[in-house]
């Protein structure tokens, strides 16, 4: 399983480079897409600016959760999640003029990293091997 899981992780996070590293019109598909949802099942009540915090936090949800599964520590896997979303936001400030880092970006990133491990971190629990007890 935490093989299957490192595959998705590495595929996952060239998805979220491509889309966090690259100029904004690269992921302006992703970005109409997101809008698009939650428009329609907001029923019109979210504007671009509460979409846009929802997506972040919903872009972090599979690395924490994929980075809980393969670490199989949840604290560890929080942790780089946050390292992750500073490292991002920095890039974009030395690098990507055309991109706008916020320190809001990295909480929402970490916001989403914090519920994918802990919707992961109760499943590793459950499928750990029991400890057969001791014949004496």
């Amino acid at each position: 399983m935490r093989c299957f899981a490192l595959v998705l992780l590495g595929l996952y996070l060239v998805f979220v480079a491509r889309l966090t590293l690259a100029d904004p019109s690269a992921g302006q598909s992703v970005f109409s897409l997101a809008d698009s949802l939650a428009t329609r099942y907001s029923g019109g009540e979210l504007d671009w600016s509460e979409t846009e915090v929802l997506a972040n936090v919903a872009l972090f949800v599979p690395i924490g959760f994929l980075l809980t599964v393969v670490l199989g520590r949840p604290v560890m896997s929080i942790v780089l999640c946050v390292l992750g979303s500073a490292c991002i936001e920095l890039a974009q400030q030395q690098w990507l003029p055309s991109r706008v880092p916020t320190i809001a970006d990295v909480q929402h990133n970490s916001l989403g990293g914090l519920i994918g491990s802990l919707v992961a971190w109760p499943l590793l629990w459950l499928s750990r091997p029991l400890k057969q007890p001791k014949v004496a």
